[in-house]
């Protein structure tokens, strides 16, 4: 049997690094393949940037805006996904940003409202899972977990933050949903 092969997407503002501890955690069971959308660009050109990289990921994940990203694209492709703290709202997040703004990493970034208003909403579904450390300092978890609880599996951490603490002790739950599908 070949090794599962994951598309890992980011959110805002982050870039990839193939040591940082999402990546390392998710190799022990995947070939992983990790992305960084400018979210800047608008939604159409995010999924045109990413479009390339579906063909061969077996498993959508992402984290925060990627959590999101995962939903739309599990439902464009019927493939299964894992959102780890997902925005729920992108356009209201992002509304924050509205402006030119340096990221985490220091490159600059300019978010029109137009832009921002473009993100749909997360999209429920069956094909995926949901994790969320529950002491998230961006995102209301509660409010996350509220909201999909009743409409597709949610695990929660306790403690933890918005970067996602709990990566190891999830890839069980990881592996488990990979065999599901």
């Amino acid at each position: 049997m070949s090794k599962l092969n994951i598309l890992y997407i980011h959110g805002f503002g982050a870039k990839v690094d193939p040591n940082g501890d999402k990546q390392v955690t998710l190799r022990k069971i995947a070939n992983v393949v990790a992305f960084a959308p400018d979210y800047s660009q608008g939604y159409d050109k995010v999924l045109a940037d990413v479009e390339h990289l579906l063909q061969q990921a077996d498993l959508l994940i992402g984290t925060s805006m990627g959590g999101f990203l995962v939903s739309k694209l599990s439902e464009a492709t019927g493939k299964s996904f894992v959102a780890i703290n997902p925005v729920m709202a992108p356009s209201a997040i992002l509304g924050k940003y509205i402006g030119s703004h340096l990221d985490h990493y220091g490159r600059p970034f300019t978010l029109t409202a137009d832009t921002a208003r473009g993100y749909p909403d997360f999209l429920p579904s069956a094909r995926g899972i949901v994790l969320l450390d529950m002491a998230d300092e961006l995102l209301d978890s509660q409010a996350t977990l509220d909201a999909l609880g009743p409409q597709m599996t949610v695990h929660t951490f306790a403690g933890g933050s918005h970067r996602f603490s709990h990566m190891e002790e999830a890839l069980p739950l990881i592996e488990a949903h990979a065999k599901l599908r």
